[in-house]
């Protein structure tokens, strides 16, 4: 594996940004947001004449979203809270509904915000991992 100086949060935003290009310069450790609309044509010939450069940072997919929702889930332990989110995650749209209904428990969904945040950051080490790369260590 190759250590690289790479801000993990970076990561794990991208790794929960859908709808936006995010690479990973693999240089310089710096992950780089490409818009589909408006995209600096600079970074666009570089990305054309030095791809192996930069590596795709693909986002998740609705079912890895929803596995982090029901792993939530079980750690909730208030019961009228538990219920509904249980209900929202088995109907329709059941993302946009889990987020619907943690806006009633404002304790709850800075819980949820803390857990999701924890649980990207170790998906974005996964995902250094899978791609043979490794935080560099601190100098310190």
């Amino acid at each position: 594996m190759r250590p690289l100086t790479i801000d993990l949060d970076q990561i794990a935003f991208a790794l929960n940004t859908e709808g936006l290009d995010h690479y990973l310069d693999l240089l310089s450790g710096k992950v780089l947001l490409i818009p589909e609309e408006d995209a600096d044509p600079e970074l666009e010939t570089l990305l054309r004449e030095e791809p192996e450069r930069f590596l795709l940072v693909e986002p998740l997919g609705q079912g890895d979203e929803l596995r982090l929702m029901q792993e939530f889930l079980v750690e909730v332990v208030h019961p009228h809270a538990y219920s509904a989110l249980e209900q929202a995650l088995a109907g329709r749209k059941p993302a946009r509904s889990f987020r619907h209904v943690l806006m009633e428990y404002p304790v709850l969904l800075e819980t949820w915000h803390q857990f999701e945040a924890a649980r990207l950051r170790e998906l974005a080490q996964d995902w250094l991992e899978e791609n043979e790369l490794q935080l560099a260590k601190p100098l310190h």
